[in-house]
């Protein structure tokens, strides 16, 4: 028969059997790679759709600032 040792699998021999791990390994450290790469943009999108301006410009429809002091902030804003 096949032996006690012999799996079927790289015959039992250690090297090959090490070689499937490691892949198994990389394939794994790959998908958690890309998983945070897919959640740190989406943090990224989420902190680009509350700017200054779009900030500034709420501030102004709700009445809290003037339309002087809002022209204002907005010249400083747009200079940075």
């Amino acid at each position: 028969m096949w032996g006690y040792y012999n799996n079927g699998f790289c015959d039992g021999f250690w090297p090959g059997n090490m070689i499937g791990i490691l892949f198994q390994v990389l394939i794994v450290v790959i998908l958690i790679a890309i998983i945070v790469k897919i959640v740190r943009k989406g943090k990224t999108w989420h902190l680009r759709g509350n700017s200054a301006e779009e900030l500034l410009k709420e501030r102004f429809v709700k009445g809290e600032i003037s339309k002087e002091e809002y022209e204002e902030k907005l010249k400083v804003i747009r200079q940075q």
